[in-house]
């Protein structure tokens, strides 16, 4: 079952939406080489068909290098949606009219002409008033949400956002940077950058870091995703890299996996929301791969399940409130595989 959507443009970022009663819509973003881009709501209204419907559409300087939508899986926050680029924006889109609205802008660099791009972000699943963000300037910050008075007033007032820290995370650009489910969900968070390294960092002590990995060629490091399931994984990948490396924050600095079978760069990881041993990867050589890392530390030599789409695939987002769905981009086309 393979459902798809083509773009008037090229296509980068995209977010599955986690309201329940919003099933099949997602965000996406695109990536054009100027100042004006876009960020379409789409949603597949038409399952015999497999259409899909443009719910709304938002200008956004720069591309977008990350987009996510509240982390609301029961539907009581309001429909939030936020993007990185120059800053972090959190964007609201109205029900009724499926307009999107600027709710926020948050720049944390107030004494300066000059902004330093925002790499990536997270979105704290189990404190959705948390946002952390990664940035070329070396640094994370992590930011507290306020949305006017309780955070269910759907009228409420438009959201603001205060600076809770901001710490040097690495010694070069940070690439990225995921909150992890363990100790409570809330305060520890890792982040990867062009020195090489993933660190871990703990709000409640932020005076150290602990170095999970170092890469052996110092290659900078793109991505990292946390298992959503069992808080002790993680997987990064390498610029240029073909392999996706696992990561057991108990066995520092050796990956307990590596998953080798693209034959071009990997561009995109995702785990399964709903099992710890299930992840996907997806790269320039066209390839959706789903693995099954049950057998670590024996080697995990071949992906279960692989797709081959018409494109370099260059990103892939597992859906938390419908499992069974995958979506990637290539190119001007976005589809959602069934696993």
């Amino acid at each position: 079952e393979i459902y798809k959507y083509d773009a008037p443009f090229t296509l980068y970022a995209m977010s599955w939406s986690n309201r329940p009663d919003r099933k099949y819509r997602l965000a996406l973003g695109s990536f054009i080489e100027e100042y004006s881009n876009k960020v379409q709501v789409i949603q597949l209204t038409d399952e015999e068909n497999g259409e899909f419907k443009v719910k709304g559409s938002f200008d956004h300087p720069y591309p977008t290098t990350k987009i996510l939508w509240i982390p609301d899986t029961k539907g009581v926050c309001p429909d939030l949606l936020a993007t990185s680029g120059d800053y972090l924006r959190i964007w609201k889109v109205n029900d009724q009219t499926n307009e999107v609205k600027l709710e926020s802008l948050l720049n944390n660099n107030k004494n300066s002409d000059f902004c330093a791009p925002l790499t990536s972000f997270d979105w704290n699943e189990l404190d959705p008033n948390l946002v952390g963000t990664s940035s070329i300037d070396t640094t994370c910050t992590i930011w507290g949400l306020e949305t006017g008075q309780a955070i269910g007033r759907i009228d409420g007032n438009s959201v603001t956002g205060m600076v809770r820290t901001q710490l040097i995370a690495h010694d070069k650009e940070v690439f990225d940077i995921a909150f992890s489910r363990a100790g409570g969900g809330r305060d520890i968070f890792a982040s990867v950058g062009a020195d090489g390294s993933v660190r871990m960092f703990d709000l409640r002590h932020l005076e150290h870091s602990t170095i999970i990995y170092e890469d052996s060629q110092q290659q900078p490091l793109l991505r990292l995703a946390w298992n959503k399931q069992d808080p002790n994984y993680l997987a990064t990948m390498a610029t240029d890299g073909l392999e996706v490396i696992i990561l057991d924050v108990r066995v520092p600095c050796t990956p307990v996996a590596t998953l080798k079978n693209h034959t071009a760069c990997v561009n995109g990881i995702a785990w399964a929301p709903h099992s710890s041993c299930h992840i996907c990867s997806a790269a320039d050589d066209q390839q959706a791969l789903i693995w099954d890392i049950q057998q670590m530390p024996r080697p995990i030599d071949d992906p279960i399940l692989a797709y081959k789409a018409e494109g370099e695939i260059n990103q892939v987002q597992w859906a938390t409130g419908q499992p069974d769905w995958i979506a990637i981009c290539y190119n001007q086309s976005m589809e959602i595989l069934r696993v």
